[in-house]
């Protein structure tokens, strides 16, 4: 039997397995979210994952990612398309010159994960305000989501 050496069985290519599987647990994450209210519904956590691989030029993960935002939408009841116009918004006005003036660096994460929930907010004020559309109210919960979520970007950008 004569075999190729370009011939593999089972050449999945693991890390856009790995990237399904996130965003499977992410889907089913935000749904026990909407039962718990004490847990973090990781929107900070997909916004500086799809902040490191827009800025690496790895585009496959918005398509996982697009439908993440857009179910994070439809189950907390924010107005449609509002997470990825805020993205749209954040990844081509702002973080250009964010980077412009203080450059890449890890220690920033942080900084993006309080911005994500922050900005996300002030976001919907504004376009509450645009379009005359309900604001959700201001919580508390907020600034525990992004703590905690602080800790758990680190988790996943050593899994990606």
């Amino acid at each position: 039997m004569q075999t190729f050496s370009t011939m593999r069985r089972n050449s999945t290519d693991k890390r856009n397995l790995r990237i399904f599987f996130l965003v499977l647990f992410f889907i089913v994450y935000v749904a026990i979210t909407d039962i718990y209210y004490f847990l973090p519904p990781l929107f900070g956590v997909a916004y500086v994952i799809a902040q490191e691989k827009y800025e690496a030029q790895s585009f496959g993960i918005f398509y996982f990612l697009a439908s993440f935002f857009l179910y994070f939408e439809a189950s907390k009841g924010l107005p449609f398309l509002s997470t990825l116009l805020f993205i749209l918004f954040s990844f081509k006005i702002l973080l250009p010159k964010f980077r412009k003036f203080f450059g890449y660096n890890k220690i920033f994460i942080p900084l993006f994960i309080f911005y994500a929930y922050f900005g996300y907010f002030a976001f919907l004020c504004f376009f509450g305000w645009l379009f005359d559309t309900h604001i959700p109210q201001f919580s508390p919960l907020l600034a525990l989501y992004a703590g905690t979520e602080v800790v758990l970007i680190w988790i996943f950008l050593w899994i990606l």
